[in-house]
């Protein structure tokens, strides 16, 4: 007697199913975890270009005002966060800017102001 077997067994299904549903899981995870990278990034950007255009401003000016500085804070709020904090160290010739986010390394810049 020949037994065929024909056609697919509900126990064949469930494995195909599992290990397709484990695979659309992974790639969903990837691309999550691809969003996250590219916000920091963005973020990181933001940040570096904050701290550039404070320090151009310095040139510019020579002096940092009090509303200078509070309008850089008003900034690094708005484009990074309400827990974002920036500080301003250094002499009158050259500037330390930081930029610190939660959970984040901070984002140093050093330039000099003075011509």
């Amino acid at each position: 007697m020949q037994a065929r077997e024909r056609g697919i067994t509900l126990l064949e299904v469930l494995l195909t199913m599992t290990v397709l549903a484990l695979g659309l899981f992974a790639a969903a995870a990837q691309q999550l975890r691809g969003l996250q990278v590219s916000d920091e990034a963005r973020r990181d950007s933001q940040a570096v270009y904050l701290a550039q255009g404070l320090l151009e401003r310095g040139r510019a000016v020579g002096v940092l005002q009090e509303a200078d500085r509070a309008d850089w804070q008003a900034q690094i709020h708005r484009l990074l966060g309400a827990s974002a904090q920036g500080r301003v160290t250094g002499s009158a010739e050259t500037w330390s800017l930081e930029i610190h986010r939660s959970g984040q390394a901070p984002i140093r810049l050093q330039g000099r102001v003075s011509p």
